[in-house]
């Protein structure tokens, strides 16, 4: 305790630190803090831009890796030293606790005078609370969608191509997927690799088959508590899993890697295909720009009764409404999402725009295709997981992959995981 303690000092004196100074003389300055490592050129570039057009300094403070940010910000909120845009850089229920406290503005009203047309639906979701919120947030929108993210399947074509596949017809079935998998697996090649040492990857995937086969609804009420994890479709679920281990489809050392170091095997071609972001275009880019690439959606399930859907994201920027620049912070906002600032962004950091009236001006192919299935995105539902069961599944999955745990043992204590919390909540 008294370490965690310490911890917190040293962070708020950080925070009183890198405070102070906002103003200079009649200068007017918006300070925005971020974690976007990779954006910090191109910000750079668009705050210049937008002091030559408006005399507003706009000054961009990165704080990397993300969990040291997300520890800034709270210990910023306890000291009331948050910046006048940020993000707190968490799931819904973190950031319901931000809002609930005070420190995030309600932009609906200035949203709902058009703003919010410009934006993807789907994205626009993931900072919006809808009535009957488990959270007890009021009704609205929070957060602006600086670019968006998703979730899909990278493959080698070269890789597929070696080992007598067409390279321009990648599996769209589960069926097809294993076929596939056998194929580069006889040719010596590792299939597929992901880093699943990071649970929330291995979650991502798993959901991409718990909606096929469960549907929102079918989610929302396991979540209630309503269908047990023992249920026959959930065990189905983690059957994909021992299926895909029994035919050798994991990289060695899969449940280890982080993505890191999942996306340096892809692209030094040691694997075929990697569950990975689109972040991953600007990733391998980096590592290997000869690297011939394409992506498809995670496997269609052939008896499934809901369609594929996939985990999409966005990086949001929340104003605090405690701010002596809050109107100036949301202009600036305002003009960052515009058409051409956001075709900037999309050149620059190869991420897809979260303005979609420009998605056309995209120059990669692949990230074009990243872009085209945003509405394949999973629902913002109105309840969450609790971290627990989430992180217990993870686990187990883990541990099927590599042969220590079948599917029926992981529902078994999945339940009794779940069980136990609501006992505590009655």
């Amino acid at each position: 305790m008294k370490a965690k303690y310490l911890y917190m000092l040293f962070l708020l004196s950080l925070v009183l630190l890198t405070s102070c100074g906002r103003k200079k003389g009649n200068l007017q300055e918006i300070v925005i803090w971020h974690w976007m490592t990779d954006r910090e050129e191109v910000f750079n570039q668009l705050a210049k831009e937008y002091y030559e057009l408006k005399g507003i300094n706009i000054r961009f403070e990165t704080y990397a890796p993300s969990d040291v940010y997300r520890e800034k910000v709270r210990a910023a909120a306890q000291g009331g030293l948050l910046p006048d845009v940020y993000s707190p850089l968490g799931d819904q229920r973190e950031l319901a606790s931000f809002i609930n406290a005070g420190y995030i503005e309600d932009l609906t009203e200035v949203m709902n005078t058009g703003w919010k047309d410009l934006f993807f639906e789907s994205v626009l979701q993931q900072n919006t609370y809808n009535e009957g919120n488990e959270w007890k947030v009021k009704p609205g929108i929070y957060g602006v969608p600086i670019d968006v993210v998703s979730i899909q399947i990278f493959y080698n074509k070269t890789l597929f191509k070696k080992a007598g596949i067409n390279p321009d017809n990648p599996p769209t079935t589960f069926e097809e997927f294993i076929a596939v998998c056998k194929k580069l697996r006889s040719a010596g090649i590792q299939p597929f690799v992901s880093g699943f040492g990071e649970e929330w990857l291995i979650d991502v995937f798993s959901k991409s088959f718990e909606y096929q086969i469960l549907g929102e609804e079918g989610i929302i009420k396991t979540i209630k508590g309503e269908i047990k994890y023992t249920d026959p479709r959930w065990i189905t679920i983690f059957e994909l899993f021992e299926k895909m281990r029994n035919e050798k489809i994991f990289a060695e050392g899969i449940i280890t890697m982080i993505n890191k170091d999942a996306e340096r095997v892809f692209a030094t071609e040691k694997a075929a295909m990697a569950l990975n972001g689109s972040w991953g275009i600007n990733v391998y880019s980096g590592m290997n720009p000869q690297l011939n690439y394409d992506v498809f959606l995670p496997p269609k399930l052939t008896n499934a009764k809901y369609p594929v859907k996939i985990w999409v994201s966005s990086s949001f920027l929340n104003v605090n409404p405690k701010s002596k620049m809050k109107q100036q912070a949301i202009d600036f906002l305002k003009w960052l999402t515009e058409n051409k600032q956001q075709i900037t962004l999309a050149e620059k950091t190869k991420n897809i725009p979260s303005n979609k009236n420009v998605i056309d001006a995209i120059k990669y192919d692949v990230l074009k295709k990243f872009a085209a299935n945003l509405d394949k995105s999973f629902p913002t539902l109105p309840v969450m997981e609790n971290w627990k069961v989430v992180g217990t599944k993870c686990r187990g999955i883990q541990s099927i992959i590599i042969g220590e745990k079948t599917p029926r043992q992981l529902a078994d204590e999945l339940q009794a995981e779940k069980q136990k919390l609501l006992a505590e909540l009655k």
